[in-house]
């Protein structure tokens, strides 16, 4: 059989021997070990997306708590009988003024349809006053508002015409499980002069820009924590925040030297003795320096995890008979520097002192007594 007319000049193609590599794709991820265990990592604005609604509200709690400057208090509100408020913000300790944060979590950008019933509630609850009218009104969504609802929002006599309009069909029996809300006399005239210059929106880059300052960042998204700033250096006179395992330390000194101290001042002939009583300072500073760095970076009772978590690794050995008070400590730190502590936020940047630290904060606390009382 001949070659197909044109075909002259047309190479015949080979037929491949052996079995051949797939395709590579143009988008394909080098493998780590992370990725194995864990999968692709998602970035803020990803995971956003996914996050369930109740997670959401919590979110935008916490990233409203970053702005101290701003606020006095936030507070979440979102569930049943939430009157439309999910997160408020207190500028004073006083109801009013007060922002409002309502979170709504959809697959794509928010749409008018889905803010009326909203708005409506905004206008009933404060016609009712239920509540005061908050000075600034936002709508969070994690894909945004979309350009149909952000150009009403920058008209809000419009805003406000449409609302009167979708009244009946979106928010006449969706305010209240009571009845119908009727928009009509008083209440007709009250949203007509209703200011809805005070709905606004925000963005998302916005919020996860300014969630990088809570404590809460690095426990949502990951990326680490940031280098720990090296701990302050005691002070020359005994401050009050550490009187009280300094003067278990002096009882555990004089138990062992079998004298009665009021001071470590006393035990100047014992070099090894203030060499050690240097060292708790020291140790216990560094301690109290990680405290403050995990207020900063991490939910607020993280640290006390780890407080409790060395608590239980060496209460045993303090509850052993000991020959004095400072047997009892010396043992006690040697066996919290033993620990296998593998599961905490702050293990990354936990020093060898930060637990003999920990140590002195128990003993501040009197959750540790080095000198047992007959």
């Amino acid at each position: 059989m001949g070659r197909p007319k044109g075909s002259k000049n047309r190479p015949t193609p080979s037929t491949p021997s052996g079995p051949q590599p797939l395709p590579t794709p143009s988008n394909r991820i080098n493998p780590t070990d992370y990725n194995v265990q864990w999968g692709v990592p998602l970035n803020p604005v990803q995971r956003l997306k996914i996050m369930p609604p109740n997670e959401w509200e919590d979110f935008v709690r916490e990233w409203a708590e970053s702005l101290k400057t701003e606020y006095h208090d936030v507070q979440r509100c979102g569930g049943s009988g939430d009157q439309g408020r999910d997160v408020v913000a207190y500028v004073t300790e006083a109801a009013d003024p007060w922002d409002n944060y309502q979170c709504k979590h959809y697959k794509g950008p928010l749409g008018p349809g889905q803010i009326w019933v909203e708005l409506g509630k905004l206008c009933y609850y404060t016609f009712t006053s239920e509540f005061g009218i908050p000075r600034r009104y936002y709508f969070v969504a994690p894909e945004g508002v979309g350009t149909k609802l952000s150009k009403l929002i920058d008209k809000p006599i419009e805003l406000r015409s449409q609302l009167i309009q979708e009244w009946g069909d979106k928010c006449e029996t969706e305010i209240t499980s009571t009845g119908p809300i009727k928009l009509e006399g008083k209440f007709l005239d009250y949203v007509k002069s209703f200011d809805f210059s005070i709905i606004k929106r925000i963005s998302v880059g916005r919020i996860i820009e300014q969630h990088q300052a809570t404590r809460y960042h690095v426990i949502r998204f990951g990326g680490g924590l940031p280098s720990r700033p090296d701990p302050d250096t005691p002070p020359d006179t005994i401050a009050s925040e550490e009187a009280r395992y300094v003067t278990q330390l002096v009882e555990a000194y004089g138990e062992h030297t079998g004298r009665t101290l009021k001071s470590v001042d006393e035990l100047r002939d014992r070099q090894d003795l203030t060499d050690h009583f240097r060292r708790c300072r020291e140790h216990f500073y560094c301690a109290e320096s990680l405290r403050n760095f995990s207020r900063d970076h991490l939910p607020h009772d993280e640290f006390e995890k780890l407080q409790n978590e060395i608590h239980d690794g060496i209460i045993d050995v303090v509850s052993l008979r000991h020959a004095d008070g400072y047997e009892r400590v010396v043992k006690t730190i040697q066996e919290a520097r033993r620990l296998q502590i593998t599961d905490h936020p702050l293990l990354s940047c936990l020093h060898t002192n930060d637990r003999s630290g920990i140590c002195h904060q128990l003993a501040n606390d009197n959750r540790l007594v080095w000198v047992q009382k007959s």
